[in-house]
């Protein structure tokens, strides 16, 4: 999930001699305003930001090196999204009213 994926970036950043430049070519010269985006994102508002694809892949292969076992919150994940999280935001729904009036004037004035 984002939330998580934001963890592991801001937990990995803060090793010694990593910097947010490295980390970037690391994931592919990706854009610094793509990441930064993706650290601000809120819940899963920032799926389809292209840092969370390239970070996933990242922490995934580091993971499989270490060999460590996927965490219960993965799992759980996987579970309910078997084919992954979409990777759209979800559009807010607007609420219609009555149109906008200056002043109290009807249409047909």
């Amino acid at each position: 999930s984002c939330p998580a994926l934001v963890q592991k970036i801001k937990d990995f950043l803060r090793l010694d001699g990593m910097t947010k430049s490295n980390f970037m070519l690391a994931l592919g010269g990706l854009n610094s305003n793509s990441l930064n985006t993706f650290l601000a994102g809120k819940r899963q508002d920032q799926a389809g930001n292209v840092t969370y694809r390239r970070a996933y892949v990242f922490f995934e292969k580091l993971r499989i090196l270490s060999g460590e076992p996927k965490s219960s919150e993965r799992l759980s994940n996987e579970m309910e999204h078997p084919y992954g999280f979409p990777l759209q935001k979800p559009r807010n729904p607007r609420v219609l009213g009555q149109p906008y009036r200056p002043y109290g004037r009807s249409s047909s004035s």
